[in-house]
């Protein structure tokens, strides 16, 4: 039986989050067992996992997104400490500090130890695509050095392949391309009428459209250009009603370009909500406006979903929506563009049947059970 150790740096449950426990609860029993450790966040993760009792979870006091050079030091001690008590024929890394942290720590495990321990790491979006100055640069640096200490490169999309390949981050043998895939029978969605009730009253009475995401308040989400194109469309006096679930460290950024906006009746921050994608049935237009991106599960449920999705043409978007057929691509960083989309969407309501139409049978290319059987080849 294989041991096999996944590492992410988060706990708060986001996409790749999902992608963990989908791999971690769905492995065969009678050939792995399943380790899941994880830092800091609010453990939304370990609440998941506790309902599946072979599968370990481990909390570490140490990972974190941004650690400084001491409490990296004390994060790699962790982390050698944990490979040294658990002995895991395979490590899988998710994100690029678990990613970069991990495959250190691997390397002087295999060091000290002579063990035969296989290093696979998936990049969720390549993290040196951030939009910054100085980070992205940083963030380069540290996947390139550290890609030597790890075997196999998951790539989720043909365009993080060929950035991959482009920067020479690895040698092209080290790579495989995975797309992520969506449980047939999951998620369960609500009725509209039921998944309408979390709405705020007033935007139950007005009976307005409901343009909706679902995102973590990061900046790569690009959430501040959804406020801007809600701002536009008022100035417009297009009456719309905009829900966002999600939390994070941009919350307060956002609450106060909400304000300043005047648009505190017009969108609704609904927080982060258990299962969030089970309320995609109470959105007429889903949207995401990212501006970095892997290839993003909140597409895949809102296709499922049978939603008409407005998304920005970034990361592995593009190769599950194309555009003007199963979904609407804007450029990124481009209110405007938002706007005049989700404008453009309702005054068309066959256009939206459509899209949606095509996006829900576009969903069966991407599979969880294809996904699963692709990266346990792996190991």
């Amino acid at each position: 039986m294989k041991k096999i150790l996944y590492l992410i740096t988060s706990s708060e449950y986001g996409g790749a989050q999902k992608y963990v426990f989908d791999l971690a609860v769905n492995l065969p029993e009678a050939k792995y067992q399943a380790t899941v450790a994880a830092g800091s966040g609010d453990g939304e993760l370990f609440k998941r996992l506790a309902g599946f009792p072979l599968v370990k979870a481990i909390k570490l006091s140490n990972l974190k997104r941004l650690p400084g050079p001491l409490a990296a030091k004390r994060c790699l001690k962790e982390i050698l400490e944990l490979l040294t008590k658990e002995q895991p024929d395979i490590l899988h890394l998710n994100s690029s500090m678990a990613g970069c942290l991990g495959s250190w720590a691997a390397k002087v495990y295999k060091k000290n130890t002579k063990a035969n321990l296989k290093v696979v790491y998936t990049v969720h979006g390549w993290v040196f695509l951030e939009p910054s100055f100085l980070k992205p640069r940083i963030y380069f640096l540290a996947e390139k050095i550290t890609a030597r200490w790890k075997d196999v490169f998951i790539v989720l999309s043909e365009r993080d392949l060929q950035i991959g390949l482009k920067r020479k981050i690895s040698r092209e043998n080290k790579f495989v391309k995975i797309y992520n895939g969506l449980n047939d029978e999951a998620p369960c969605f609500l009725t509209k009428e039921t998944a309408r009730k979390i709405l705020p009253a007033e935007f139950q009475k007005n009976n307005l459209p409901i343009i909706g995401t679902i995102a973590n308040f990061y900046p790569t989400k690009g959430l501040q250009y959804l406020i801007e194109a809600a701002r536009l469309l008022k100035e417009k006096n297009k009456n719309i009603n905009f829900i966002i679930f999600g939390d994070g460290p941009e919350k307060k950024k956002l609450e106060k370009q909400i304000a300043e906006s005047n648009l505190e009746k017009n969108i609704f921050l609904a927080g982060r909500i258990p299962s969030a994608a089970r309320y995609l049935t109470a959105f007429d237009i889903f949207i995401l406006p990212s501006v970095k991106e892997g290839l993003p599960y909140a597409i895949l449920e809102a296709m499922a979903a049978e939603l008409p999705i407005v998304a920005t043409g970034v990361g592995g978007i593009p190769e599950l929506i194309e555009n003007n057929k199963s979904g609407l691509l804007v450029e990124p960083k481009n209110p405007v563009a938002l706007a005049s989309a989700i404008e453009g969407l309702l005054a068309d309501p066959n256009q939206k049947k459509n899209l949606a139409r095509e996006a829900k049978q576009r969903i069966k290319k991407f599979s969880l059970a294809k996904m699963l059987n692709q990266i346990y080849s792996l190991y």
